[in-house]
């Protein structure tokens, strides 16, 4: 029986990776949040513990008896991280390094699993998907941050204080999402759709972008949390780019609802937005056997239909 340890357990990933986790023969699962609220699963394989990642004392009894730690949480997204660089960095930077300094002190050298970003890292050269040998030169304080953690790992890989794979996602959808965070356009913009609208558009709209399901990220999840090895960065997309204008008439079609769009003048924060981000996962499909099963227009239609359902 092994015990995986979930950062960041309440959001949107993490809430679908708990469940799926706990699913797993032979896994327990010990769910890290800060508020332990009344809505939370009740399931017996499910350990949920209240903490601050930014408190040694809470990491320390959060990772003890661990044998791997999924790490997804993260405060700031790509268009607001850079508008005030210490806040941002004491918030993300600082509780990642107070959990590797507990699990370093413990001495059980689990697995971590870190949720980077494929978006935010890479330079764009040309429009050829990218692999994870391709050039990083992040924009963003969010990809800074995102890449230094991969670093933070990297170093204490070499420590021997674990083991770890590092996931660099593309653009996750296939769960509605409020409609004013500033991250993951697919489920915000549904949102705003069968709420009434406007969708609110940051950015340029032909913008292309890598979207991929929910459900291949957590097989993903999954399948890395199998891994005791090394140190290894894995691409996890659909290897397709689809602009931000063309996927947002796909939701008007298959809601049935045709919102107002907010077109949002340019700003120096959206700017720094990249024009085009696909991601090669030649390295997943080779060394892991994953691929995306979802097809793209097969996950939004599901999607779309569900959240009108449920109205």
């Amino acid at each position: 029986m092994s015990t995986v340890g979930v950062t960041g357990a309440t959001g949107f990933m993490g809430s679908l990776l708990v469940r799926r986790l706990a699913d797993l023969q032979d896994s327990e699962v010990r769910a890290l949040t800060r508020t332990i609220a009344p809505a939370l699963p009740r399931d017996p394989r499910i350990e949920w513990t209240q903490g601050d990642l930014s408190s040694y004392r809470d990491c320390v009894a959060f990772v003890a008896g661990l044998d791997a730690v999924v790490h997804l949480a993260h405060t700031n997204t790509p268009y607001t991280s850079n508008q005030h660089l210490p806040s941002d960095a004491a918030m993300n930077i600082v509780p990642l390094l107070t959990l590797i300094q507990a699990i370093r002190d413990a001495g059980t050298r689990p697995h971590v699993i870190y949720a980077s970003t494929g978006g935010a890292l890479y330079r764009v050269e040309g429009r050829r998907p990218l692999t994870e040998a391709s050039p990083v030169e992040p924009t963003t304080s969010y990809g800074i941050q995102k890449f230094m953690g991969e670093h933070y790992l990297r170093l204490a890989t070499h420590e021997g204080w674990i083991t770890a794979t590092v996931l660099r996602i593309g653009n996750p959808y296939g769960v509605l999402l409020p409609r004013q965070r500033l991250q993951g356009f697919i489920g915000v913009a549904l949102s705003q759709i069968l709420e009434g609208g406007p969708v609110r558009i940051f950015g340029d709209a032909d913008n292309v972008r890598d979207f991929v399901h929910l459900d291949d990220v957590m097989r993903m999840f999954e399948l890395a949390v199998a891994r005791r090895e090394g140190f290894d960065v894995y691409n996890v997309g659909s290897g397709v780019g689809r602009s931000v204008r063309s996927v947002l008439a796909l939701l008007h079609e298959f809601s049935g609802v045709d919102a107002e769009v907010i077109y949002e003048p340019p700003t120096t924060d959206s700017r720094r937005l990249p024009a085009w981000i696909v991601l090669d996962i030649g390295k997943a499909r080779q060394e892991l056997g994953w691929r995306p099963k979802v097809e793209f227009e097969t996950g939004l239609r599901a999607m779309c239909e569900q959240a009108v359902a449920a109205l």
